[in-house]
């Protein structure tokens, strides 16, 4: 997958230390990441620096985490997608897929997503396979780990949560603060 121009220039060194210091022990520990915090804290940003880390490792022939290779998706998007295909060819495709997928998979804005009792038996399919398969898996989320299960169910809650290290992003939206600044720039300039 390409990376969205609005990404383009995200640095991994911007990842918080924490969370580098869990990536680079996924090898050894099989541990993915749930990364989550209010919105615009960055948690895309830091899952796209990740992405581009291991693109450039991928690159440069030095080791990649868990895996030599990654696969990053919103989940609004690949559930869209998913289904998509269901309607088309009986789902096969991109679900079956990812079901076989053994490399480092990223899912953005997980319990974003309008939740059917489809969407709920897909996503556990997809989350209870890379769970037994120790395949790492990093998240990101507005949710707390508390509010996790309400959203998405049980069963599928429990199973990332054992199957993560869990971050938290707090601060500001910093796309609004962006603004602010900017519209404050602006009116200085008027004045």
């Amino acid at each position: 997958m390409k990376i969205p121009l609005r990404y383009i220039d995200v640095k991994y060194e911007d990842v918080p230390k924490e969370i580098r210091a869990s990536l680079e022990r996924m090898r050894e520990t099989r541990q993915g990441l749930y990364i989550h915090g209010p919105v615009g804290t960055g948690k895309t940003h830091v899952l796209w620096a990740i992405r581009k880390m291991l693109i450039k490792r991928l690159e440069e022939n030095l080791p990649a985490q868990a895996g030599s290779y990654s696969r990053i998706y919103n989940i609004t998007e690949l559930i869209h997608k998913i289904r998509a295909e269901f309607d088309r060819r009986n789902g096969e495709d991109v679900l079956g897929e990812l079901l076989e997928y053994d490399g480092i998979l990223m899912l953005d804005d997980i319990g974003a997503e309008k939740i059917t009792d489809w969407v709920a038996e897909t996503f556990y399919m997809l989350i209870n396979r890379r769970y037994e398969g120790r395949l790492p898996t990093i998240f990101t989320s507005n949710l707390p780990v508390a509010d996790l299960a309400e959203r998405i169910g049980d069963r599928t809650a429990s199973r990332i949560v054992e199957m993560c290290d869990i971050f938290h992003l707090g601060g500001q939206d910093r796309r609004l603060v962006k603004v602010i600044n900017r519209k404050d720039a602006l009116h200085e300039k008027t004045k």
